[in-house]
């Protein structure tokens, strides 16, 4: 436990609000508009000039910004003007580690204001030892931060390799059929007899999966009556994200959103295959042919985009018998796995070192440990 002298934190900084930016608004500016999310637009003009820690006002309040330059900060988003006694990289580093969920208000959007935030009891650390702290805390979590980056890239890559396993069966000699031969699509909605059923989502990279396990902050509708129901083995479809790879098989009973597209395969067609062929660049890649929308058939030009499940089912697949699909359905499984388990240590190596980086910020800024 230190024993440093602490000061409120607004005798360190002044507290300034952010503006609205529509009338600087330009997506040529050279100016990074900034929110509690971080950047998001650019500007022709700029709200402050200089070095600034910025600490979230009301959304993402818990993930503070230092910056140095030209900058717009809108209403989400507080900026700070130092004075001379607090360096900016020292107080940044400070910041990260205040538990911010401690002070903002219990609401569905959660919110600061400057009051508290001013009230936050910063150590008292001599102005050179914080230029010194924050020059070895700059150094330290760069390295850190290197190789966070380079496990990032490594997982990417693993992710394009898992959804590309499914890329050889349509070399493989097979006869080609067409969907609509090979699965229909059901729209049984949930009523009062399955709202109980969990809630199910289709991810990019994972296919189908509980809703709480997503990342989506999409929320459910209170009335689950006319969300379609899913039986596990059957397809389901976002139609808007099935050229991003938006689809995959359903393992349990449960609902999905009404707008989704629910097929279910036929006796000849393995779940387990259709769901390794249809999630395939390939085929993805087919679909995004087929897109509807506003704008030109192209997926780059289509505003809205969305396939139909008519124009879905003209696309062909590649149909082994059924031994067949069960055979290589296993080696597509194993191949699956052991990218799973490579994915699976990459993220626990990255979760140490974010626990390392933590640690050391925390140590460094209370002065349990010492920097030269």
């Amino acid at each position: 436990m230190s024993d440093r002298a602490e000061i409120g934190l607004q005798y360190l900084v002044k507290f300034r609000s952010g503006q609205d930016y529509a009338h600087v608004a330009d997506v040529a500016g050279e100016v990074p508009v900034i929110g509690s999310g971080g950047p998001f637009a650019r500007a022709t003009a700029h709200l402050y000039e200089g070095e600034s820690v910025l600490f979230g006002r009301k959304g993402t309040v818990d993930r503070p910004l230092h910056i140095d330059g030209k900058f717009w900060t809108v209403d989400t988003m507080f900026y700070t003007e130092l004075t001379d006694a607090v360096d900016g990289r020292w107080l940044y580093y400070w910041a990260t580690r205040v538990p911010f969920g401690l002070y903002s208000t219990d609401t569905a959007l959660p919110s600061m204001t400057s009051s508290v935030l001013g009230r936050l009891k910063v150590p008292v650390v001599d102005i050179d030892k914080q230029r010194a702290i924050a020059k070895y805390l700059d150094r330290e979590t760069g390295e850190i931060d290197a190789m966070l980056s380079k496990l990032d890239e490594l997982a990417e890559n693993l992710k394009v390799r898992r959804e590309s396993i499914g890329s050889p069966l349509h070399t493989m000699g097979f006869e080609h059929v067409r969907l609509q031969w090979l699965m229909h699509e059901v729209d049984e909605r949930a009523g009062n007899s399955n709202a109980d059923l969990p809630l199910l989502s289709v991810s990019i990279h994972h296919g189908v999966q509980l809703r709480e396990e997503s990342s989506s902050r999409q929320q459910a509708s209170t009335d689950l009556s006319k969300y379609k129901v899913v039986r596990a083995g059957e397809i389901v479809l976002n139609r808007m994200r099935a050229f991003q790879g938006g689809l995959g098989q359903a393992r349990i009973d449960g609902l999905v959103s009404p707008d989704y597209a629910v097929l279910h395969p036929e006796p000849r067609l393995s779940p387990n295959w259709a769901e390794y062929v249809m999630r395939s660049p390939q085929f993805v890649d087919a679909m995004s042919q087929r897109l509807r929308g506003i704008g030109a058939a192209d997926q780059s030009n289509v505003r809205t985009p969305r396939i139909n499940v008519r124009d879905l089912f003209v696309l062909t697949i590649p149909l082994p018998s059924s031994d067949e699909q069960c055979s290589v359905v296993k080696k597509l499984d194993e191949a699956t796995a052991r990218v799973d388990a490579m994915l699976a240590k990459v993220a626990d190596l990255k979760a140490l070192l974010l626990e390392r980086r933590a640690a050391l910020i925390t140590d460094v800024v209370t002065g349990r440990k010492e920097v030269a």
